[in-house]
């Protein structure tokens, strides 16, 4: 794959964020395969180590099969590009949907479509899970190792009763649009109750502004290209209308500037202080925002009941995938990394979802398998982390939103990454900070940058 001179220019590339029944393999089966074999190595982001080391220590006893971990700390998709670009053996990773698609173009990742009983996991699953795992030729790219998704908008409900403007168990009593959420943070801020009622995900990381901006145009009806992946977006299309807000209510300081050099890990700080009303994130958040442990407001963080803005859509921005690599192997070998794939995105060897589940009760993280949330212990433990006074509303709410959420096919673009990074530093300096560009101006030049890439690349 051959680098772009425009997207070289740019400070960050692909920014990490610091988040997430055997068979005969050979003859002699698997004990025989694992005293010839070389450890099957397992690339990772660490957040949730123990569960990983858990599992990985469950898949040797299990399975019979040495396995090395190697968690991949800071910068991780840089890091690991570099190590698959080089020929690292690793036979399984962690891959977020736009870097999939890179990584996939690049030759990098074996597509899992000839794999045995690929069809029957794909029948246990989410049906959106299913189109999205798979590239534009159709390869399915790994299983799920959670769904990444959707945004929601948080509420702060201490702030928003000093305001007037707190829940009821009524969905209809919740703004809908981003207009009344913006009225609603003016009335905060001129109140004085907080100095910057509106914490939008603009933080420093592709996790952070990119995921931010895809989840606001999607809820304003902006799907930004086709299934072919041609750009539809434009000056006249709904995205002008999100970047004309943002600057709104970037220069009325209803957002802290400071936002834009956080981390993931400062901006879900300062929510948990208490100091905003509203707080746009990935609405398993609320894992940490409803843990007293950790939070201030753990008895005031609620979800509004629909993603604000014009059609309330939401989308599925951080799909991750167990990604095998392309590395060469035997056939016994290529075998048992499938044993690998299988056992963190699909079933132990008792036929459990074991690693899906505990990744449910350990923070309420979307997985692929609707027959999990059967579980009643699932649910309990979902049930601790909503609103207390409208637990069964917001539970509905959560699920409502993970329903319709839908996978956006710009993540499925091999030039994704490279067309995310230079919008981000755009955005944030350009049009936020030095206001040197109009809104308008700026989705000329992404409109612009799109087209310039996917005619290199088509």
């Amino acid at each position: 794959m051959t680098q772009d001179p425009f997207s070289m220019t740019r400070r960050r590339f692909v920014a990490a964020s610091a988040l997430m029944g055997g068979s005969a393999l050979a003859a002699g089966g698997l004990p025989g395969l694992a005293r010839a074999m070389d450890p099957l190595r397992f690339a990772f982001w660490p957040w949730g180590s123990e569960i990983v080391e858990g599992n990985a220590k469950a898949f040797r006893e299990e399975m019979g099969l040495p396995l090395e971990l190697a968690p991949i700390p800071g910068d991780y998709a840089a890091v690991l590009e570099t190590k698959l670009a080089g020929g690292a053996p690793l036979d399984m990773f962690y891959a977020q949907r736009g870097q999939a698609s890179r990584w996939h173009a690049a030759g990098w990742i074996r597509p899992i479509n000839d794999m045995p009983g690929l069809d029957e996991i794909k029948d246990q699953m989410f049906p959106g899970i299913v189109a999205d795992a798979r590239a534009m030729n159709g390869d399915y790219l790994g299983l799920t190792y959670y769904n990444g998704g959707p945004m929601c908008m948080f509420r702060n409900e201490e702030v928003l009763d000093k305001a007037g403007f707190g829940g009821t168990g009524n969905p209809d009593d919740y703004p809908k649009t981003w207009d009344e959420v913006a009225d609603q943070a003016r009335a905060i801020k001129k109140k004085g109750i907080v100095e910057h009622p509106m914490l939008i995900n603009m933080y420093n990381a592709w996790t952070g502004l990119p995921w931010g901006l895809i989840s606001q145009g999607f809820s304003e009806g902006e799907t930004f290209v086709d299934a072919d992946l041609k750009a539809t977006f434009g000056p006249d299309t709904p995205l002008a209308k999100v970047l004309a807000d943002w600057k709104q209510w970037w220069d009325e300081e209803l957002v802290p500037h400071a936002v834009l050099s956080w981390s993931s890990t400062e901006a879900s700080s300062s929510w948990m202080k208490g100091l905003h009303a509203f707080h746009t994130n990935m609405d398993y958040n609320s894992f940490n925002y409803n843990d007293p442990e950790k939070s201030r407001i753990a008895a005031y963080n609620c979800q509004n009941p629909v993603m604000p803005g014009t059609t309330n859509d939401t989308v599925l921005v951080g799909h991750a995938l167990l990604a095998m690599s392309t590395r060469e192997r035997s056939d016994a070998e290529l075998e048992a990394a499938w044993e690998l794939v299988k056992f963190y995105g699909y079933k132990n060897k008792a036929g459990e979802f074991a690693v899906h589940k505990k990744w449910v009760e350990k923070a309420n993280l979307p997985v692929p398998f609707p027959a999990i949330y059967d579980d009643p212990e699932v649910k309990a433990a979902i049930m601790k982390w909503m609103y207390e006074p409208y637990a069964e509303e917001s539970y509905g709410w959560l699920f409502a939103g993970r329903r319709r959420a839908m996978a956006p096919n710009m993540l499925k673009a091999p030039w994704y990454q490279e067309w995310d990074a230079a919008m981000h530093d755009m955005i944030a300096d350009e049009l936020l900070q030095s206001g040197s560009m109009t809104p308008k101006e700026v989705v000329v030049a992404l409109r612009e940058n799109w087209d310039r890439l996917y005619d290199k690349y088509m």
